[in-house]
């Protein structure tokens, strides 16, 4: 009853009737009052944060739907057929209302209370590294991988580097994750390190935008290859790929004013042409399209790496880069334009 929400009715935000009666005490019950457009309860306080996270990646799940659209066509996911019903099925489990981060563990990973029904901060075990795993968290706190991330030995969690603004949406909107403008930057912290004024003589020995920084900072990461959409016997979806540690080096296919660097550190994502062939046939028209080796952050930093140890270890190992070598025959032909020919 110290805070403000220990003030308020159950029934304030939850509903249900004021009875003995466990049944009639349950009934009209919302069980998460917050997991609606616009927040739900939690805008009749938190309105400024409700308006933008209605349109957040987390709520509307932006990301998956954009890729999938590309592979198909715009609105392929109002449409009757494999998509929607994979992205029925998969996808929008990860979708996150206000209380799966504030109050509970996300519903997609089981769900459960916090920290019994206080109000608090994201953790990030509990919270994010549940949904962003082995693509990310697990990489940063090393459970996948080769080493932890030095900032997380360090003793910084997710929220240190990435503010509100990246899970509430109170940016402009993003179509993806990579693409949000306030995403954290290494020269937020390491302004001094870059450029031509830098004391780390290898930090000058390319021109400017050649390299990003996790080309020498990062280290392998997790690659899924030849996934395939099932459907089990009682009708539930489920998948199944092949996975791989690897780090690779590929060329980046359209640089940007977020992305401007030549070479970049590229990981397999696992979709094929027919990924969803159990659900209908020809659901990727546009496989062959897109790329299926993509632009990795990785979030498994250190200052001292096995490639940037010297010059010649870089400049004269071909296995750290993405050739020709390294794609599979289900690959896209989109991935020409990833590689690394000398």
């Amino acid at each position: 009853m110290d805070t403000k929400h220990g003030n308020l009715d159950c029934r304030t935000c939850h509903g249900g009737q004021n009875s003995a009666d466990m049944t009639l005490a349950h009934k009209d019950l919302v069980k998460d009052p917050s997991d609606t457009v616009g927040g739900g309860v939690c805008a009749e306080c938190h309105q400024e944060i409700a308006d933008t996270f209605k349109d957040s990646l987390h709520f509307k799940q932006t990301g998956f739907v954009k890729s999938l659209e590309e592979f198909s066509h715009e609105g392929i996911l109002n449409e009757d057929g494999a998509l929607k019903e994979a992205f029925a099925g998969n996808c929008s489990t990860c979708h996150v209302s206000c209380g799966d981060c504030h109050v509970s563990r996300p519903k997609a990973q089981s769900g459960g209370l916090l920290a019994q029904h206080q109000f608090v901060m994201p953790d990030m075990e509990k919270n994010c590294v549940l949904c962003h795993s082995t693509r990310n968290g697990a990489e940063y706190t090393g459970t996948v991988g080769i080493t932890a991330d030095v900032h997380y030995q360090k003793g910084l969690t997710c929220i240190d580097c990435h503010p509100a603004t990246n899970f509430h949406g109170s940016k402009p909107e993003a179509t993806e994750m990579m693409l949000k403008e306030d995403l954290p930057d290494c020269l937020d912290c390491h302004k001094d390190t870059y450029g031509p004024e830098s004391k780390i003589e290898a930090h000058k020995a390319h021109p400017e935008n050649t390299l990003s920084c996790q080309v020498c900072h990062s280290s392998a990461t997790n690659n899924c290859f030849e996934c395939h959409i099932n459907v089990k016997e009682d009708g539930k979806l489920a998948s199944h790929s092949e996975v791989k540690l690897m780090f690779k080096i590929g060329k980046n296919p359209a640089p940007d004013k977020l992305h401007p660097e030549k070479y970049i550190t590229v990981r397999h994502i696992p979709t094929i042409k027919n990924s969803f062939d159990a659900l209908g046939k020809n659901a990727l028209p546009n496989f062959d399209e897109i790329p299926n080796w993509k632009l990795s952050p990785t979030h498994n930093i250190q200052r001292f790496t096995p490639q940037n140890s010297d010059c010649e270890t870089c400049h004269s190992t071909k296995g750290l880069y993405l050739t020709k070598e390294d794609l599979r025959p289900s690959d896209s032909k989109a991935n020409e334009k990833l590689l690394v020919d000398k």
